[in-house]
């Protein structure tokens, strides 16, 4: 007859796996999104520039900006989203190298059996009902940074300078 503490582990831990997948698929959706996102803002922004340096149009190119900053926003949320996944599977693979632990030292170390039933115990399942509200203060967390910074940046450079261009000529 089995443990009827371990066949709970055991159910957990198969819910864990499950919790890592969904949030690997989590993190997989949220990228592919953020990589969409990034170059249908970076189409449109140029082909704005371009038209508004074309036609000499200082309307076009604040239009350019306001487009730029809407998907750099709309970018950054996705990678907030991707932080806080990324986040998540930190804290599942913790409870997965516990599960490691209590496997490798078995009886010799009771503390690695109770540490893994501890994190079952608090683990938070579901990486959707994990997320918190969304702030705009969470944008600080999006990542990659240097993406932002360079790409929204020198498209903000340019749609300035497009503005600037029509206002001038």
């Amino acid at each position: 007859m089995t443990d009827p503490d371990e066949a709970r582990r055991a159910e957990l831990l198969a819910l864990v796996r499950a919790d890592y997948d969904a949030t690997r698929s989590m993190i997989d959706g949220v990228v592919r999104t953020s990589i969409a996102l990034r170059g249908i803002g970076m189409t449109l922004t140029l082909a704005l520039l371009g038209y508004a340096v074309a036609q000499s149009s200082f309307a076009i190119g604040l239009l350019g900006i306001a487009s730029t900053w809407l998907f750099l926003y709309l970018d950054a949320f996705h990678g907030w989203l991707y932080d806080e996944a990324r986040r998540r599977a930190r804290t599942v693979e913790h409870v997965v190298r516990l599960r490691y632990q209590q496997l490798e030292r078995g009886d010799e170390d009771p503390d690695a059996e109770r540490d893994l039933d501890r994190a079952l115990a608090a683990h938070r399942f579901g990486p959707y009902l994990a997320l918190p509200r969304f702030r705009w203060r969470f944008l600080r967390r999006a990542r990659p940074r240097a993406v932002y910074l360079l790409v929204y940046g020198a498209l903000t450079v340019l749609a300035i300078a497009a503005a600037v261009y029509g206002a001038l000529t």
